[in-house]
């Protein structure tokens, strides 16, 4: 689509999915700074008034509707030949995805989201709006568990009498009530029943009800008894299956008949309270008996027949018509009885002819379902020389070339001279599906399109210098290709221009300004640096990565600056003890330990002899804290003592200088001065 900007005010960003009557793209609020769905009428639909009608109506039934549990309708509008609605923007997956990911849900996922869909419902009906198309595949869930109602493009006002349109199958037939499948009238009990059965669904893994065409689930839904879901899940409580048997009733008077009573009995059940034993549940119903079809029929409405005075002139002959009538019926009888003794006469002839001819071969057809058509064909052909014709279908669970039905019945008899003939109904396989055109799309929706569309994708990332990252480059099979149920589709994804190598250069003893100079040049980034405040003397002392390491292009670098600090220049007087046991000369060393820095440092080392003690030596003691202090002679300690800031700083003789942790000479950058000492 060329234009991107519809009325001037929302811009389309990307297809995000496609519905029965639209395409839904994620698009921007220019007006309100947000992100919103767009839905806009697909074109084939456009040269058709009803469906232009019926496309509109949908969102102003929506726009009615203002619940948690429902997407909100922000605007409808037409721009040119596009008609569009905007909605809220779920950021969520769709309950049928969830539910086929895993497999089927447990009762307390399938209950919370019962209970919001019912809360949906009670707000629609309340404001006469009938969903009439509630399947998995309309509810959204959020990423914070919150279950939304989608999709009301089929709802209708249920203040006046709703029918479904004859010819015109409206909302998907699994989910479908028995009015909706009859075409007879409906209310808001239909979106009860569809709701049991996506309850039902979501507890087992799969529909009550599922046929080879739309035609035959509908009459299941009409005529076949239902499975209570706790036979094929026995994990489900007696008291849940009950609320779904009750809301799959098939005549809608044996249903809750209101939303609001379902939501009752689900938050009952949720809660721990007792619910009714009994529903006074008609049983005809419930079993799907001939009686039950009876008994919905009986609400038609028969206009009594009228005999007019031209309806009786249709059957009020004159008697000379009748004369001329009964004379040419006497010739037929004539004709007729002439006839009847050819036939007696063949057929005595033919008896006669069994007695003296012996009977025919005769071939009894087997049961051919699941054997090999090839097989079968040449099987009959050779044998009795029965006709086989054959009628192929698409079929996902019956390999191609596999019996799936026959015309005739196992076990019926063929008679040898007669033209015998049986149709076959073979599998040609699954349908091949069509790959449409993910290129430019999130792989996240080429991904869920793909899976619904029942093939398995797998994710490959390469480097595109034209295709923004995280987004879709091309897929194989390619767009327009085929590929059947199940298989796998590749699908290229960018990781955006492939980096360089490059290694990183010594940043240390550099200013701030000198970093991001030298960072420009060798096409990296600043990540950060401590401390967050600099003077102007602050240089670097570490980096990560380090230098020397290999990186890519564009990675950032974390700085660690000098930190200047105020400290005291202490003078202090080393007086050790046991002098006269010393060898000389002594060997005198000082270690010194700030408690900033926690790193031992030598303060001082020379020799001397004995009567050179006390020596004096300078400690630096930082600003309102301590220094540790140890004393070796001759390598050996002689004593430990700590220095504090409060007991020195007042002392006639002690300095205050500002230190800068200084970058060792033989790691600091050759191109930066030395760092001053102290």
């Amino acid at each position: 689509m060329e234009k991107t900007i519809l009325n001037g005010r929302y811009e389309l960003i990307s297809l995000i999915g496609t519905g029965g009557m639209g395409h839904v793209y994620k698009a921007k609020d220019n007006k309100l700074d947000r992100i919103v769905a767009v839905k806009i009428l697909k074109e084939e639909y456009l040269e058709d008034s009803d469906f232009v009608e019926r496309f509109h109506a949908e969102a102003q039934a929506a726009a009615k509707l203002s619940h948690a549990n429902i997407v909100a309708v922000h605007d409808v509008g037409v721009d040119g030949e596009y008609h569009f609605i905007v909605m809220e923007l779920i950021d969520g997956v769709i309950l049928n995805d969830y539910v086929r990911r895993q497999e089927h849900l447990n009762v307390q996922e399938t209950v919370s989201i019962a209970i919001q869909v019912a809360s949906a419902l009670v707000a629609a009906h309340k404001s006469g709006i009938v969903h009439r198309d509630i399947k998995p595949h309309n509810i959204l869930l959020s990423a914070e568990g919150i279950a939304k109602v989608a999709d009301f493009g089929i709802a209708k006002a249920a203040t006046t009498r709703t029918f479904t349109l004859s010819g015109k199958t409206v909302g998907s037939v699994h989910y479908f009530s028995p009015e909706q499948a009859r075409g007879g009238y409906v209310d808001a009990r239909a979106d009860i029943y569809s709701l049991g059965v996506v309850m039902y669904e979501m507890l087992v893994g799969r529909p009550p009800f599922d046929g080879e065409t739309p035609v035959v689930v509908a009459v299941k839904h009409l005529q076949e008894k239902l499975i209570d879901p706790i036979l094929l899940n026995p994990d489900i409580p007696e008291g849940l299956n009950t609320i779904i048997t009750k809301a799959m009733s098939k005549s809608p008077d044996d249903r809750y008949q209101t939303a609001s009573s379902m939501l009752g009995e689900l938050e009952a059940f949720r809660s721990g309270k007792d619910l009714p034993s009994e529903f006074n549940l008609n049983l005809d119903f419930i079993l799907g008996t001939p009686n039950a079809m009876d008994e919905m029929d009986a609400t038609k409405d028969f206009a009594a027949i009228k005999i007019t005075k031209e309806k009786r002139e249709e059957y009020d002959v004159p008697l000379t018509k009748y004369r001329k009538r009964h004379g040419f019926s006497t010739a037929i009888g004539v004709m007729s009885a002439l006839i009847l003794v050819v036939l007696l006469a063949y057929f005595g002839i033919t008896e006669l002819m069994t007695t003296i001819l012996p009977e025919p071969a005769e071939y009894i057809l087997g049961d051919y379902r699941g054997l090999d058509y090839d097989d079968t064909k040449d099987k009959l052909e050779e044998e009795f020389n029965i006709i086989v014709e054959k009628h192929g279908v698409y079929s996902e669970e019956v390999p191609a070339g596999i019996i799936i039905a026959q015309d005739k019945e196992q076990g019926i008899i063929l008679k040898e001279l007669a033209v015998n003939k049986i149709r076959l109904t073979v599998s040609l396989g699954a349908e091949a599906i069509i790959i449409e055109k993910f290129d430019g799309l999130e792989y996240r929706i080429a991904e869920l399109n793909l899976i619904d569309a029942g093939l398995k994708p797998v994710k490959d990332e390469i480097f595109s210098d034209t295709v923004t990252k995280g987004q879709v480059i091309r897929t194989d099979p390619a767009e327009g290709g085929t590929a059947n149920p199940g298989d796998t589709v590749t699908v290229y994804v960018s990781l955006g221009p492939e980096l360089e190598e490059v290694q990183v250069p010594d940043f240390r003893g550099l200013t701030l300004e000198e970093v991001a100079v030298l960072l420009d040049s060798s096409n990296l980034q600043m990540g950060g640096y401590v401390p967050n405040e600099l003077q102007t003397n602050s240089v670097v002392v570490e980096h990560i990565p380090a230098v020397g390491e290999s990186v890519y292009e564009g990675t950032k670098l974390e700085f660690r600056f000098s930190v200047p600090a105020n400290k005291l220049l202490v003078p202090y007087y080393v007086t050790p003890t046991g002098l006269d046991d010393q060898i000389e000369p002594i060997k005198l060393l000082v270690e010194a330990e700030p408690d900033d820095t926690g790193i031992s440092e030598i303060a001082y080392t020379q020799t001397h002899n004995k009567g050179d003690f006390p020596v004096m030596i300078s400690v630096k003691i930082p600003e309102n804290g301590s220094t540790a202090v140890r004393v070796l002679l001759n390598n050996t300690l002689k004593y430990e003592v700590t220095l504090y800031y409060e007991d020195y700083k007042d002392m006639p003789g002690v300095q205050i200088i500002t230190v800068n942790p200084v970058v060792p000479e033989e790691s600091a950058n050759p191109e930066t001065p030395a760092v001053p000492g102290e």
